[in-house]
């Protein structure tokens, strides 16, 4: 089996959304990587609670995400470039029970769609669009008199109304037109818009003050309603609930940029949480102490079926490496914990791609239905979907996988996969996990380190996917011990763990990461003279995909200097204070850096020292950097000085190993297929030519 091009080549099941019934579910079938202008997926719907029940519904298409039920149940509606591959995307709605292969209905929006929410009336589509342009830029943009000036305001997202019924779009009018809107949410009554704006586009501004108002949209002059200001933007949509709560993801403390996830709860009508004062207002902190929330959704399908006002929300939790999915209601009385509907158990859930329902049957009696991509590297198990009821008090009804993809990734070489706890120097208590490859009964392996990213937003969960920048099994298979540690800084452990990130990179999670290594020696399976570490960035800045380590192992090569005998660098940020400057999210870099250069007054202290570039002298490891040439999170520079510095400061067998590939066209996720391949077959070949 040839590896790199089967995994190239594989798709990805995700996106999985469950009927406001509760009775089927839709999901994605994405190729991880294009061929073309676009990245082809399909579209599968399945029975709830019945195995085997998945069946493609649309093969082929170019779809941009959204996949959703609309809420009477009879139609998919679904966002796509499939009309104008590479180019923005445009609503298309589906029957869910059409034949494979049947072509769905473009809806005319006439603007292009950048997210989308459907009214709970199921009547009209909320939509973000970028404002038109005057004429005049327009003519400037054609005669190529297209100056960029930086902090001018030009395609702000605005919010537009698709009308089912008439099938006309119009713009929301009473909007200031000043600032970005970057999300929105409907009422549950249909009749009102949420929204929350912030002062341009950009990473940048998210981390900038959030304006958050609401909007009556029948009739004429409606003004605006301003619920508060959030310091910066919380991570996902906003939800607004049955009771009258609205709900979000925010910072444990909320200003802070790295810092434990955490569900804040607010009662409209109430002051919000002020995170100058610490005054709660009518706000309700959940999670985040000393476990993490990762995403919410509104679980409330019929409000028909909410005689009593209540909202309902499901949470994902994560606890170490372990995750459960939590169901929380809202009412008049309060915010409390129902109860647990679904936990791990040695598996994983798929990034985002789950989705819950409360469920009241024809006799009154309630349920709850989990939907998910569950896969697992412990029982061997590759991404599919499955569903699991159960009763009002939490009991199991059924549990069942829908579907049956990547049969290959099933047949594949079997790999163990081993959870690892030990104790830093300092007492604390760290977790990871150790893939061994097919077939190992004992003896030393030549072992790599491979780090995951954030540095906060990302854990390590026995999950069974390799990618372009996840070679976790790719390694195993090719003989090789890998290591994955939860470095302080990491999610699943709640504030005080996460606040690490704030010390700076190098600080607390390098240290944590070499002594998973030291552990596995000691335990006589790691070869200390065979050592090696990898990693891809140091996280995105948004939980959109497992971005890993990179910035860590730079760090860690730079400061043991003949440990390791080969590092492989992703994307990775070796100069922070470069990164403040030229990356698109300045304080997230300066809060991970700690160093932002415009607030020192002497030129001699503008700089750390945390850098891995600035102790690049000596290296004696041989060090591959991988970069792709349009990667906006982390600059280009980044990998050519740090690969001119090896050239110039390491030791001669630094200087002769270190290499430098950079793909063309490619951001800091890889999207295209040949290169994502070559990455895979470059990262074995490096390890078995230098370890």
């Amino acid at each position: 089996m040839d590896l790199p091009a089967r995994i190239a080549a594989s798709g990805k099941v995700r996106e999985i959304r469950l009927s406001p019934d509760g009775r089927h579910v839709v999901y994605q079938d994405q190729h991880q990587y294009k061929t073309g202008a676009s990245t082809e997926a399909d579209l599968w719907v399945a029975q709830t609670d019945v195995p085997g029940s998945a069946r493609l519904l649309v093969g082929g298409g170019c779809y941009n995400g959204g996949v959703v039920f609309h809420p009477d149940g009879q139609g998919i509606v679904f966002l796509s470039d499939r009309a104008t591959p590479g180019k923005a995307g445009a609503i298309y709605i589906l029957a869910f029970r059409a034949e494979a292969g049947t072509e769905p209905e473009l809806l005319e929006t006439s603007a292009p769609v950048q997210g989308f929410d459907i009214s709970p009336d199921g009547k009209r589509i909320a939509f973000l669009s970028p404002a038109e342009t005057s004429e005049a830029y327009a003519a400037r943009v054609k005669a190529k008199d297209d100056a960029k000036v930086y902090g001018e305001k030009v395609g702000l997202s605005r919010i537009m109304l698709y009308d089912f019924a008439t099938g006309e779009t119009t713009a929301v009018k009473g909007i200031r037109d000043d600032m970005q809107v970057e999300s929105l949410v409907w009422s549950p009554d249909s009749n009102e818009l949420l929204y929350r704006m912030r002062q341009d586009k950009g990473p940048e501004y998210s981390e900038m003050p959030i304006l958050v108002e609401k909007l009556a949209i029948a009739g004429e002059g409606a003004v605006p309603t301003t619920i508060g200001w959030y310091p910066r933007s919380p991570s996902g949509q906003t939800l607004w609930l049955s009771s009258g709560h609205i709900a979000d993801m925010q910072s444990y403390i909320p200003s802070n940029t790295l810092d434990a996830r955490t569900l804040f709860v607010h009662r409209l009508g109430e002051p919000l949480y002020d995170c100058v004062t610490g005054d709660e207002g009518g706000t309700r902190r959940l999670y985040g102490a000393t476990e993490d929330a990762v995403r919410i959704v509104n679980m409330q399908a019929n409000r028909a079926d909410n005689a009593a006002g209540e909202g309902f929300i499901a949470v994902e939790v994560c606890n170490d490496i372990d995750t459960h999915m939590d169901i929380i209601v809202c009412s008049a009385d309060g915010v409390r914990k129902s109860l647990t509907m679904f936990e791990t158990d040695d598996d994983a859930v798929w990034f985002s791609a789950w989705d819950a329902k409360r469920v009241v049957g024809d006799s009154g009696e309630v349920s709850y239905i989990f939907a998910a991509i569950l896969s697992s590297a412990i029982r061997h198990e590759p991404p599919n979907a499955w569903t699991v009821r159960v009763d009002s008090k939490g009991e199991l009804i059924a549990r069942a996988k829908l579907s049956s993809h990547l049969q290959w990734l099933a047949d594949a070489p079997k790999l163990k996969t081993e959870v690892v706890r030990w104790k830093a120097k300092d007492g604390t208590l760290l977790s990871g996990l150790v893939r061994y490859p097919p077939g190992y009964e004992s003896g030393m392996l030549p072992t790599v380190l491979f780090i995951h990213g954030g540095p906060y937003r990302l854990t390590t969960h026995p999950d069974y996917m390799p990618y372009f920048c996840n070679w976790r099994e790719i390694l195993a298979w090719s003989g090789y011990l890998v290591v994955s540690p939860n470095y302080r800084g990491s999610q699943g452990r709640g504030h005080e763990f996460a606040h690490a990130a704030n010390l700076g990179v190098g600080a607390l999670d390098w240290a944590d990461c070499d002594s998973m290594v030291d552990v596995m020696v000691e335990r006589g399976i790691a070869d200390p003279s065979r050592l090696g570490v990898a990693g891809w960035s140091h996280g995105k800045y948004l939980n959109t995909m497992n971005d890993e380590g990179g910035s860590i192992g730079a760090w860690g090569v730079t400061k043991i200097k003949t440990r390791y005998k080969a590092a492989i660098i992703g994307a990775g940020a070796t100069n922070w204070e470069g990164m403040v400057m030229e990356s698109g999210s300045p304080e997230l870099e300066s809060a991970i850096g700690q160093s932002t250069p415009w607030d020192h007054d002497d030129p001699k202290e503008s700089t750390r020292k945390t850098s891995p570039i600035h102790s690049v002298s000596g290296v004696s490891t041989a060090v591959l950097i991988l970069h792709g040439d349009k990667d906006e999170r982390v600059p280009l520079g980044q990998a050519i000085g740090f690969w001119r510095g090896l050239k110039r400061r390491a030791d001669d067998r630094g200087k002769e190993a270190a290499e430098l590939v950079v793909y063309p066209r490619e951001p800091h996720g890889f999207v295209e297929r040949k290169h994502a391949e070559d990455v895979l077959r470059r990262v074995v070949a490096y390890f078995g030519k230098w370890m």
